[in-house]
């Protein structure tokens, strides 16, 4: 009755299975599943699915059955309940294979290797399970599913930085995929490659086109997913302007097509964009959020949980950092995957605690650090790395470079690399400042911390104006290293960044230290003699008769003066020598 009244097939399907009538309730719940997919209401069809299939008509022919299976995987994994999208996967591949349905069983390899990868499994294994699937289609006909297996094929290399694989695979994808959905997800893999490779423009312009057209399409996996792509490469790539803008939109699209697993993961890296900018509260909830929400994925928790040992490792909470980047590294050794092992790697050799734990040197933490060949990516991580500028390193001398640093085996790739400079330059002024020469690492280091400010990155960039420091007090230029150094202090003490703080706090010491022990640096004895002489008025001329010095010799020192004050007129000079508490006239030079 009350399905010929017009009621919706969900209430319809729900009132034939509490009635025992198997057969009704089946058909009224597929139908009611399938309209809700259509709706984005995947909760909702997951639980209609799996009312179809507790109503299963016996003798259902094996293909409605494994087209059951496989839709209930499609949808519990869009819920970002992974265990069940891959159990159902699973058994709808046996089902298939043992029907000997070989195409079909092909079918469904893409999407359960899509999931066994979500759950941690490593890339050999993914690998493997995508070239047995394609082996088994021939290559004159089924094209979708070659093209599907392709893809997958590229996007497995890609997250590992082999892009010349990636690329291999997806171009071969693409030769064969036509219009259809697959060319929508091997664009946005083939795009992604190509940003990682230094082709950025190109890159760029088609993962955005991959997204417009899923869009337009309504096709909503492949459009978040393009959305993912776009919004991770670009937090990745230190594009943070760009990866704030795309991430936040596919939260928003992922949000309203109820796709979770693309939500929470989004989510985790707009943490780390928030943190690499210095908005570290934002970034402590946006992460703890994604890792609560997104327990489903084992990439989302890794990805926040680099975030939130990052966060604990600014605020100098050893334990926490330890606990939360020791278990992202295990987990992304288990994954044997570049992407998810060198985030850990990049702040391993920071933490202070960490001496016994490096001792340790698995296969994959080891290749972390050696670069691979077509892999645009620095060898020691996929996010910029700032070599010796961690709270791991500031009580030492950079005079003296420590063990610990990541060591790279060779040079990093050339043009290739999106943005090789900033890192490279701000690790060859820590060189030239540890071999004595400050001009050069002055020169170095003011272009790094530049680079950093340009690219809003804030943890190197407060690193940066330390080395900065630590470069003027090697050149007595005291009085810029005070106030380098409290510039980065009240930068960190606007986000809580403990380990940056206590940092400075021993610089203005040691600049403190300094400034007593000879109040007239930077200058030297005689320079202070002159600038003394300037500021109660004498000419050059009258200076040069009162030091027995020629006029000539009188106004070099004049000109040192003034560009180790960083001032322009002897009214400055006058005004500096006043600043200081009290001073008598050092010995000559």
């Amino acid at each position: 009755m009350a399905a010929g009244r017009g009621y919706r097939d969900a209430f319809v399907s729900a009132h034939f299975e509490q009635a025992g009538l198997a057969g009704p309730a089946h058909r009224h719940a597929l139908t009611a599943a399938r309209e809700a997919t259509a709706l984005s209401a995947h909760r909702e069809a997951l639980a209609l699915y799996r009312r179809a299939q507790r109503n299963l008509p016996a003798g259902q022919a094996l293909p409605e059955q494994a087209a059951l299976l496989a839709a209930i995987g499609d949808e519990a994994a869009a819920v970002d309940d992974n265990a069940a999208a891959l159990e159902a996967y699973e058994q709808a591949h046996r089902l298939l294979a043992g029907a000997g349905d070989r195409l079909g069983a092909a079918a469904v390899v893409a999407r359960l290797v899509a999931v066994t990868h979500l759950l941690g499994e490593d890339l050999a294994t993914r690998a493997g399970r995508l070239e047995r699937a394609l082996a088994t289609v021939p290559e004159d006909t089924a094209a979708p599913v070659r093209a599907a297996l392709l893809s997958a094929l590229a996007a497995a290399y890609m997250l590992d930085r082999r892009l010349e694989e990636a690329i291999g695979y997806g171009e071969r994808s693409l030769a064969v995929a036509g219009d259809d959905t697959a060319s929508l997800n091997t664009a946005a893999t083939l795009g992604s490659v190509l940003v990682f490779a230094g082709r950025m423009d190109e890159g760029w312009a088609m993962l955005e086109a991959a997204v417009g057209q899923a869009t337009e399409r309504r096709l909503e996996a492949e459009a978040a997913r393009g959305y993912r792509m776009l919004g991770s490469c670009a937090s990745v790539l230190v594009e943070y302007d760009r990866a704030e803008r795309w991430l936040a939109a596919g939260i928003d699209y992922a949000e309203r097509v109820e796709l979770w697993n693309h939500r929470h993961y989004m989510a985790a890296h707009l943490a780390h964009v928030q943190w690499a900018v210095g908005r570290w509260e934002l970034a402590d909830r946006t992460a703890e959020y994604a890792l609560a929400d997104g327990r489903g994925g084992i990439t989302t928790r890794i990805t926040a949980e680099h975030v939130l040992g990052y966060l604990a490792m600014g605020r100098a909470d050893w334990a926490r950092a330890g606990e939360l980047l020791g278990d992202a590294l295990r987990q992304g050794e288990a994954m044997a995957e570049l992407q998810r092992l060198s985030p850990a790697l990049w702040a391993w050799p920071r933490r202070p605690c960490c001496a016994a734990t490096t001792r340790r040197r698995s296969p994959c933490a080891t290749a972390g650090r050696r670069p691979r060949t077509g892999s645009a990516t620095p060898p020691t991580c996929s996010r910029s790395w700032s070599p010796g500028s961690g709270p791991g390193w500031p009580a030492r001398d950079p005079t003296r470079p420590s063990s610990g640093w990541p060591r790279s085996p060779g040079p990093w790739p050339p043009a290739r690399s999106p943005a090789p400079w900033s890192p490279s330059t701000h690790g060859r002024g820590l060189l030239q400042l540890a071999r004595g020469d400050p001009p050069a690492a002055r020169a170095a280091l003011d272009r790094a911390a530049a680079g950093w400010a340009e690219r809003r990155r804030f943890w190197e960039g407060t690193w940066a104006r330390l080395d900065q420091a630590r470069c003027a007090l090697k050149a007595r230029r005291v009085a810029e290293a005070a106030t380098l150094a409290r510039e980065a202090r009240a930068l960190a003490g606007q986000v809580t960044a403990r380990a940056v703080v206590a940092e400075a706090d021993r610089l203005l010491a040691g600049a403190a230290g300094d400034r007593a022990a000879a109040p007239w640096a930077p200058l030297t004895a005689r320079e202070f003699e002159v600038a003394r002489l300037v500021a109660a008025g004498n000419t050059n001329r009258q200076i040069a008769a009162g030091l027995f010095l020629s006029p000539k010799t009188v106004g070099s020192h004049v000109e040192h003066i003034l560009a180790k004050l960083g001032v322009a007129r002897r009214a400055e000079i006058a005004a500096w020598v006043a600043s200081l508490p009290s001073a008598s006239t050092p010995a000559g030079d």
